[in-house]
């Protein structure tokens, strides 16, 4: 059986999560600059997906990876949030709403963690 690494991907989220935030307040403070363009980060699932993870089984009888089915349609990016007159594609209500994602999923991989932690403590306390 491999290694489950599940701290170390929620430790990665935790980083990324953190670089999201910092981009999202770059962008904020630069709402009045002429000319900026808004940037924001990769998202997390492709940076999973680079990792290449495959799914662990401890016994050949366990079910192995779903077969996917279809494919994803693309994600749109609504453009009607309202912009300044400045020449930048900043829009803050876009990304107040972002910084409030985040901090949500913040609050959630952290609760997952704490989770994963109160099982480790208990199966070693018996």
């Amino acid at each position: 059986m491999s290694s489950l690494f599940l701290f170390d991907i929620a430790s990665q989220r935790s980083q990324w999560l953190s670089l999201r935030q910092e981009t999202i307040t770059s962008n904020i403070s630069h709402a009045n600059t002429p000319g900026y363009a808004a940037r924001d980060v990769q998202p997390f699932e492709a940076v999973l997906q680079s990792e290449q993870l495959s799914m662990a089984t401890s016994d050949p009888a366990h079910l192995g990876e779903p077969i996917a089915t279809g494919s994803a349609a693309p994600q749109t990016d609504d453009d009607n949030w309202a912009t300044y007159d400045s020449g930048n594609s900043v829009s803050l209500e876009k990304e107040l709403v972002k910084a409030g994602e985040v901090n949500s999923a913040f609050a959630l991989n952290n609760g997952v963690v704490k989770a994963f932690h109160r099982m480790l403590l208990t199966s070693t306390k018996g």
